[in-house]
């Protein structure tokens, strides 16, 4: 079992993530129950490293599952690039690790759009001398544009004990998330997801 963990520069900004827009498991494997799962996220912050593997851990406890983050495997301050691939598992398995769960960015694409230049109509109230009457003029909305950014987020999971074949992916998934804004929200938006396409895939019992 070989598990690379690049760590690429990720903003790991998940927000309205209600589910994966798409998903892949492997076609000989039944799905088991878990022991321990390791969580691991790939950011280019360290807060965000640490919200997003919480937020995922948290989602997973709370179906009974047994997971924690990374920082006890690849601490904040060390330099994962440098790690060989055979330290790495070394390390996941001595941490009693039979399943990994890596969330990376896959791609970011961005395009303008185009807002506004609508028509819509004001009332207006005219006085004339004793009578009141009430009219409506036109009002034009100036157009403008946006960069609107769409960010596509991939999830793997690895069964380190997989005896068919240790050095593949069992599940994998996407999620496309538009012009992301709060951290906090989204993060738990993205496990929720996340985690219940792992269950309804029956990878994870």
């Amino acid at each position: 079992m070989k598990i690379l963990v690049s760590f690429l520069l990720l903003a790991l900004l998940w927000s309205c993530a209600s589910t994966m827009s798409s998903t892949w498991s492997k076609s000989d494997y039944e799905g088991r129950t878990f022991d321990k799962i390791l969580v691991v996220a790939e950011a280019s912050s360290k807060q965000g490293r640490i919200n997003s593997e919480n937020a995922i851990v948290e989602r997973l406890q709370k179906e009974g599952i047994n997971a924690t983050n990374s920082l006890g495997v690849f601490p904040l301050n060390e330099e994962v690039n440098a790690l060989s691939p055979e330290e790495i598992e070394d390390r996941i398995l001595k941490g009693g690790y039979d399943g990994v769960l890596i969330s990376s960015l896959a791609d970011a694409n961005s395009r303008e759009v185009r807002e506004g230049g609508g028509t819509y109509a004001q009332p207006v109230t005219y006085r004339y001398g004793r009578m009141i009457r009430t009219g409506y003029v036109h009002v034009q909305e100036p157009e403008y544009y946006r960069r609107e950014v769409t960010y596509v987020l991939e999830t793997q999971l690895y069964d380190t004990k997989d005896s068919a074949n240790k050095e593949s992916v069992v599940w994998a998934g996407q999620a496309e998330i538009t012009d992301p804004s709060s951290l906090e929200s989204g993060v738990k938006d993205y496990a929720k997801a996340l985690v219940k396409s792992l269950l309804d895939s029956g990878v994870i019992k």
